[in-house]
């Protein structure tokens, strides 16, 4: 049943308890269990405490001033012990003591969920073995956060057993001991285990007898636990974002990286492009080169003078060579520093992969630690199973005994009443002598109370005096903090902006390399550009050249006939005339003579009215000469 006034009526029919019209409307009021002041019979506390066992819609439980039997706490205990939603518990005012000191110390052993524990007027001190086992699972406890103690008659053999207490537990952050009897040396035994816990952060002493120098003593330890639990907070707060901050700089470092690889990648792909289109131009160069080089050997065989000016061409092309290697030897360098700035980016990549594989492993570890933990608890909720359905048994059993001994009450309450009138009479005469015995006695602890309101009033004047230098010391420490986090957020705004600097440097430099490479590449397009123009060139003067050759061999054939005494008119071609190759000179009429190496001289005589005039007519003595020199040029 989803409803606990549904299911506590359930449980008293079942078990044939009477129904307390109090108790279920307190168990509709949700999420808080109010039951103070409230007399609740045994089996009622049995119910409730399988109520606690099987719902998780109560947060608050409050049994103040109930005045509760040893067996009822003990099954509300009991119940408690199952529980996981209960965050606070109040059992002021129950004159607990003994085997119900017992049970809250099962309580505190079994439940990982109550942080606020009210034990206010009570009688725990009364038994030390009791109290010693309440201090021992207060002291291993987890989730307990604040403890009530308050007139609980408390000695020294008690405050030794708080101090253990407090040394061992490390979530209890406040805890009042007031109206106990402590003494000086409880007082000691508690500041020197103050020594070994840093998380409390007020305890409350008043009442104990204790020295005032001790209790300055240990406020200013419960002032400095303050201040490291402040200090703690902050710096786990800084770690955290810290945190966040170095996980978003892993991410976007990640994401630079990969794409800084692509660009590389992108940038590689060009590279190789244009040093495979370098290497085609090159190869179609060097063939056209090679059978340029045979077409001048051919030439060479009928002219030896025209090896020079193939020489000079060969050796333009021995630098172009030169400069084709050493572009290529720059190229790859280049390569060579692409190569290398890929293996250190893989490097740093190869780090952080390790580096998340140690927090992998990290976090497996804690997984498997979890899952042991799992499997106790595990194993632990199993064994309580087992002692629930034994106290079923145990509870049917003593149901049956129950049954057959009201028989047997029923039959002695008969015989016993007539005992019991006699015996109110004797009550009666002592009851009014202890009324007046009480009364004295209330006198005289009315006027030690006012002693000690008087007291208390010194007090608090002396403790407002010293919060408000605690309030001036918060002020201090709340600048000082804030100056401290001003600082740390320019350190990491300085670190930021280096590593933030630092890849942009990166950037820089591979877009510079990018663009040295372009320009080389620009470069090496204008060679290739140039000597495809001078190639051109060198062909057409190669063209000329065999036609100047083809027109001197025929002139030189006609010279040679008009020397031996041909003389046969031939018209003279006047672009030849005209070509540079040729030289007019204006002499006298001479034989053809030759001189000057390999020059040959041509003279021709011309006269108006002759036979040879008849093909040429010129009006002066025209006089040539041909020098193959200059064909050379």
């Amino acid at each position: 049943m989803s409803n606990p006034c549904e299911l506590f009526k359930a449980l008293c029919k079942k078990y044939n308890i009477e129904v307390q019209d109090n108790v279920c409307q307190a168990l509709s009021q949700t999420p808080t269990l109010d039951l103070a002041n409230q007399t609740l019979a045994v089996g009622t506390c049995a119910v409730l405490g399988k109520i606690l066992q099987s719902t998780t819609c109560i947060r608050k439980a409050s049994f103040e001033d109930c005045l509760l039997e040893e067996d009822g706490i003990k099954s509300i205990l009991l119940g408690l012990c199952g529980n996981s939603s209960v965050k606070t518990l109040s059992l002021k005012g129950n004159s607990i003591q003994g085997n119900g000191t017992h049970a809250v110390s099962k309580m505190l052993r079994h439940n990982s969920t109550i942080t606020r524990l009210s034990l206010e007027w009570n009688n725990l001190g009364l038994c030390t073995e009791s109290f010693a086992a309440f201090c021992e699972s207060a002291g291993n406890n987890s989730a307990l956060q604040y403890l009530d103690l308050r007139s609980n008659q408390l000695g020294t053999d008690a405050a030794v057993h708080i101090a253990q207490a407090l040394a061992k537990n490390n979530t209890l952050t406040a805890i009042d001991i007031r109206w106990n009897s402590l003494g000086k040396a409880g007082g000691k035994t508690i500041l020197e285990s103050l020594h070994h816990n840093r998380n409390l952060k007020k305890i409350d002493l008043v009442g104990n007898n204790i020295p005032n120098d001790i209790i300055s003593s240990i406020e200013q330890e419960i002032a400095q636990n303050s201040r490291a639990a402040v200090v703690t907070q902050k710096y786990t707060t800084c770690t955290e974002v810290l945190k966040q901050q170095l996980e978003h700089h892993e991410r976007h470092s990640t994401h630079e990286i990969e794409r800084l690889q692509e660009a590389l990648a992108e940038t590689e792909l060009k590279l190789n492009k244009t040093i495979k289109q370098s290497s085609f131009h090159t190869g179609q160069l060097e063939e056209s080169l090679h059978s340029k080089k045979l077409e001048v050997e051919a030439v060479e065989s009928k002219l030896s003078l025209v090896t020079s000016a193939l020489q000079l061409c060969q050796e333009r092309l021995a630098t172009i060579e030169s400069r084709n290697k050493t572009l290529e030897e720059e190229l790859q360098r280049h390569q060579e520093l692409t190569l290398k700035q890929s293996n250190r980016d893989r490097e740093t990549m190869e780090a952080m992969k390790t580096e998340h594989s140690e927090i992998e492993r990290t976090m497996q570890n804690t997984i498997a630690k979890l899952e042991a933990q799992i499997g106790e608890l595990e194993f632990q909720k199993s064994n309580q199973k087992r002692q629930v359905l034994d106290l079923r048994e145990m509870v049917c059993s003593l149901q049956s005994e129950v049954k057959g001994a009201r028989v047997e009450c029923e039959e002695l309450v008969s015989s016993e009443v007539a005992k019991h009138k006699e015996v109110m009479r004797m009550m009666e005469q002592q009851h009014n002598t202890e009324v007046q015995r009480i009364k004295n006695e209330y006198h005289q602890v009315e006027t030690e109370m006012r002693d000690k309101l008087s007291n208390m009033e010194a007090r608090r004047s002396e403790t407002e005096v010293e919060i408000t230098s605690l309030r001036v010391q918060v002020t201090t420490e709340r600048t000082t903090a804030q100056s401290q986090q001003t600082s740390l957020r320019q350190q990491l705004k300085a670190e930021h902006a280096a590593i933030v600097h630092g890849l942009e440097e990166r950037l820089r430099s591979m877009e510079e390399s990018r663009n040295d490479a372009e320009e080389r590449m620009r470069s090496q397009i204008a060679t290739c550009s140039s000597l495809t123009a001078t190639n051109a060139k060198l062909n057409t003067q190669l063209h000329a050249l065999r036609n100047q050759l083809t027109q001197v061999e025929a002139l030189e054939r006609k010279f040679e006939a008009e020397s031996l005494g041909f003389r046969v008119p031939t018209p003279v071609n006047e672009a030849l005339l005209c070509s540079p190759f040729l030289r007019h000179r204006h002499s006298a009429p001479a034989p053809g003579s030759r001189g000057g190496g390999a020059g040959l001289i041509l003279a021709f005589s011309a006269r108006s009215g002759s036979q040879a005039g008849r093909a040429l007519s010129y009006p002066r003595k025209c006089v040539i000469e041909i020098r193959m020199s200059q064909i050379l040029h």
